[in-house]
């Protein structure tokens, strides 16, 4: 008598039971209220100040602040993304007022919004507990590690809304609003122009594996890209009256592609770069974060891909949960090639959020190894929710009373430079080379540009705008950054450092006012 072939299928390659994944109505906005809790404790120090607006965070933040005064991107500042972050600090700013609390609330508001739609893509994927596990990992891992409210979590947003509008279906209606989604996301990130060729891919591997009709495919994809391309035509259209495609193409794409990676921070050469340092207690917490991104992005992507020929040839996922998985691996396959020229950590999280997904799916198993890794990550999720929102409320810090409002600041320096400047400016003075300063004190920045770098990042022209406008507008200080002088990028290029002739201008014209610890200089006019 022939043996048996039979192969005994682990849990995880089955659907979900539906009774399994509809938990107490209670808990998931209970959780939700936590995850929320947990992220006001981070950027705000009891009971309602705000943190300082630090990373570049500050930049988009500088130009809501412009556009509000009714300066254009392109036309009379300059930028390399699309105007999306651009246009909600704006919007927040003519409804609200300008104020230091607006990026750290966006950024609870951000959190939380991860949290609730990777729980609701994980319940299609696992059942019990580990529905809420990703988007714990999420928010107490890679998001709390870069609380910096720039152009990357709002593309992340909106393209994990897309995901999750076709996790269960792709009729044509959702196609449509997937494609508005990710439209969406493109008016904030440009490279995520690539998310609806990754997804017009696998509605091409979902047409092999279902037998589709190439007509049926061709309306799916026809849904799609026209969705998309409607809802970044009728972002972009204001842009484009205002200063034409040619500006436009220009800083989005000619802009990005020959001068964005003249810094090497701006290249592949990033990666693995900027580790947490041991020697700072306060970044210890960004280890796991660091170490747990770098390992699953993107190899969970190839080793779910391989298991798919695997099960080809042996075990079977059943067939929707295969669709959702790959569906899954094909948006986490994009969304790193969105950053594959320049990997920092920081993008790396912002792209990490189907990996954490798949991550959970492939831990959830009756697997003693698979049970005891997943009971790790949720050990590192408790003690994340207890230990950074601690840190952040006993950690050094001192405050000042801004133009945007009372603001606590963590690094000693950052609060050395802004209290000397706030003590010499008032609102609405010039200012030049710090966009925080900027926004913080309310001052008007001088040129087409906030800063400028030793490396072809800054234009000839932009340097030449910023000289002119210290010319005109008799501005009295210029924060001068010591890596100005010494960065190994003006080292190694000194034919792509352009600015000898605002060195030479600041050396006529201004004298050394102060000093700072870290050597940065504040420059003052003679």
């Amino acid at each position: 008598m022939e043996a048996s072939t039979h192969v005994v299928v682990p849990d995880r390659y089955a659907m979900p039971n539906r009774l399994e994944l509809r938990p107490k109505t209670w808990l998931l906005p209970s959780i939700l209220l936590a995850s929320g809790i947990f992220l006001y404790l981070q950027v705000f120090v009891l009971p309602w100040t705000p943190r300082a607006a630090i990373g570049d965070q500050a930049i988009y933040l500088h130009h809501g602040v412009r556009m509000l005064e009714g300066e254009m991107i392109y036309r009379d500042y300059d930028h390399f993304t699309l105007p999306g972050t651009d246009v909600v600090y704006m919007t927040l700013f003519k409804l609200l007022g300008v104020h230091a609390w607006i990026p750290q609330a966006m950024l609870v508001a951000l959190g939380m919004s991860m949290f609730y739609l990777m729980t609701f893509i994980s319940r299609k994927l696992v059942s019990g507990t580990s529905v809420y596990l990703p988007g714990l990992l999420f928010i107490t891992l890679p998001f709390t590690s870069y609380l910096d409210a720039t152009h990357h979590w709002y593309s992340t947003v909106a393209t994990t809304s897309a995901l999750a509008v076709l996790l269960e279906k792709r009729n044509l209606s959702r196609l449509m609003g997937a494609g508005v989604l990710l439209g969406v996301a493109t008016f904030f990130t440009q490279s995520m122009a690539l998310l609806p060729v990754g997804f017009a891919l696998f509605l091409l591997w979902e047409r092999v594996r279902k037998g589709e009709s190439w007509s049926v495919l061709l309306k799916k994809e026809l849904s799609l890209l026209a969705s998309f391309l409607t809802t970044l035509a009728a972002c972009l259209v204001y842009f484009v009256w205002k200063v034409g495609v040619k500006q436009l193409i220009y800083y989005t794409v000619v802009f990005v592609v020959k001068y964005y990676p003249a810094d090497w921070f701006n290249t592949w050469r990033v990666y693995l770069s900027f580790r947490p340092h041991l020697r700072i207690w306060t970044e210890w917490l960004d280890l796991p974060a660091f170490a747990l991104v770098h390992l699953i992005v993107p190899m969970l992507y190839v080793l779910f891909l391989f298991l798919v020929g695997h099960a080809s040839k042996g075990r079977k996922l059943s067939g929707e949960l295969s669709n959702r998985l790959m569906l899954i691996t094909f948006t986490g396959l994009f969304f790193f090639l969105t950053i594959t020229s320049a990997p920092v950590y920081t993008r790396l999280y912002a792209v990490s959020p189907p990996a954490l997904l798949l991550l959970v799916w492939f831990l959830d198993s009756r697997h003693r190894v698979e049970r005891t890794l997943l009971w790790l990550l949720w050990a590192t999720v408790f003690a994340m929710a207890i230990a950074r929102p601690l840190v952040t409320q006993i950690r050094w810090k001192a405050y000042l009373d801004l133009p945007t409002g009372r603001t606590a600041f963590f690094e000693p320096v950052l609060y050395e430079k802004t209290k000397w400047i706030a003590e010499r400016t008032r609102p609405e003075d010039y200012f030049f080379g710090d966009q925080l300063m900027c926004f913080a004190l309310r001052l008007r920045n001088s040129g087409r540009v906030p800063f400028v770098r030793p490396t072809d990042y800054t234009r000839p022209e932009e340097v030449l705008d910023a000289i002119q406008g210290l010319e005109k507008f008799k501005v009295r200080f210029v924060s001068w950054y010591r890596d100005l002088d010494k960065h190994k990028g003006a080292a190694q290029q000194l034919e792509a450092d352009h600015l000898a002739p605002m060195r030479a201008y600041l050396h006529a014209h201004y004298h050394i006012a102060h000093i700072f610890t870290n050597g940065d200089q504040i420059w003052e006019r003679n």
